[in-house]
């Protein structure tokens, strides 16, 4: 199920679309958004 977590990514940190066309660039600005998404998490939990 990969739709859970496309909705989180989507609440959290207010991507809703692509900015790249064509697959090779959509996959590398998944990739950005998700290491944003990690470094946000870790940051959290090195504040706690």
């Amino acid at each position: 199920m990969s739709e859970p977590p496309n909705g989180w990514v989507k609440q959290v940190l207010g991507f809703r679309q692509f900015s790249m066309r064509g697959l090779t660039k959509a996959q590398a600005e998944w990739k950005l958004v998700c290491a944003a998404l990690n470094l946000r998490r870790m940051a959290n939990m090195m504040a706690a």
